[in-house]
């Protein structure tokens, strides 16, 4: 039986969502709902579907069985529950909602009306990540040592309502508590607006693992746009691109790290032994709404909970906490 599927939100990532689920089998985009006329109308034409300006018109005409909400986050609680309400499954893109309080509600809402609750953490279905947690858990790195990551580009314009914590460096806030299968005891960070007025731009995050720590770095000022994550580990190191989907490991050789001469030194330094790994790469927003679509199917949780939303909010709640007040801030779980 086809699943019956609703975008509300038509800006670059609910476009996105539209085109993704048109291509899907045993998949019908039913309608999309914009509060923008113009492009509202052109996203749905553009996949022969239906429009609405009001997302509640469209529960009333279409009951749709799931739903993509992909609307600014300040919007995010409002619109979900209207849904959830009216028995539908949701699909909320990142984060969940703006604060931790809103997202313990849309979790219960969700809990007693029997539907599903996905977050959309994309970066989780992302090839190389998903082989990175894959070679964590076999051992390969040893014991992991610290995870440094680098988030950077311009800012982009359509992101008016949260700042460069909340709306990009929760990507990396949910990976690494994914891949390290925990979340930090501490935060501290520092940050401010470079070029933005009233909302950070940019900020330096340190997670404190206990025995380790990670890093991320966080901006929307850098004129390149980079995304890549490192990990150290007892036996061995990694490089991933995001974007690339690209993964490189490098075996450590402590025991052989002899250098008698220069080009010792330099082929020691420059050229370790490198592992080739195997990503096959794929489109992680496909991956991601499949899943959402498989969980509803097999009334399996999705591979992002709405309890994974929640963590990745309550660490950036306490990372523009600890800039705010230039303190470190313990995680307590709710």
């Amino acid at each position: 039986m086809s699943i019956r599927v609703a975008v509300i939100g038509t800006g670059v990532m609910g476009s996105k969502h539209a085109r993704v689920y048109s291509q899907m089998p045993g998949v019908s985009l039913e309608a999309v709902c914009d509060i923008d006329d113009k492009t509202g109308r052109e996203v749905a034409k553009s996949h022969n579907t239906k429009y609405y300006s009001d997302h509640r018109k469209l529960i009333e005409k279409e009951h749709p069985d799931a739903v993509s909400i992909v609307v600014p986050t300040k919007y995010h609680k409002k619109v979900a529950l209207d849904f959830i309400e009216s028995g539908v499954n949701v699909l909320i893109e990142k984060p969940l909602a703006p604060t931790v309080k809103d997202c313990e509600e849309l979790i219960g809402k969700a809990k007693s009306s029997k539907v599903t609750l996905m977050v959309g953490h994309i970066e989780r279905f992302n090839p190389a990540v998903s082989k990175l947690q894959e070679l964590i858990h076999s051992g390969v790195f040893g014991d992991v040592l610290s995870i440094v990551v680098k988030r950077v580009g311009l800012f982009p314009p359509r992101i008016n309502d949260v700042n460069v914590v909340t709306d990009l460096a929760v990507h990396d806030l949910d990976v690494i508590s994914k891949i390290l299968g925990g979340l930090p005891v501490n935060v501290f960070a520092r940050g401010g607006n470079g070029i933005i007025e009233n909302r950070e731009d940019h900020g330096e995050i340190f997670m404190d693992y206990g025995r380790f720590g990670c890093f991320v770095q966080v901006n929307w000022v850098t004129p390149i746009k980079i995304r890549t994550l490192s990990l150290t580990g007892t036996k061995g190191y990694a490089e991933l691109n995001y974007i690339t989907q690209k993964l490189d490991l490098y075996k450590s050789q402590h025991a052989n790290n002899q250098q008698e001469d220069f080009k010792d030194f330099v082929t020691n330094f420059g050229e370790p032994e490198k592992m080739e790994v195997e990503v096959k790469p794929d489109e992680p927003l496909r991956l991601e709404l499949e899943n959402f679509i498989e969980s509803i199917r097999s009334c399996h949780l999705p591979k992002v909970t709405g309890i994974d939303g929640l963590n990745a909010v309550l660490l950036s709640e306490a990372v523009n906490e600890s800039i705010k007040t230039g303190q470190l801030i313990q995680i307590k779980t709710p």
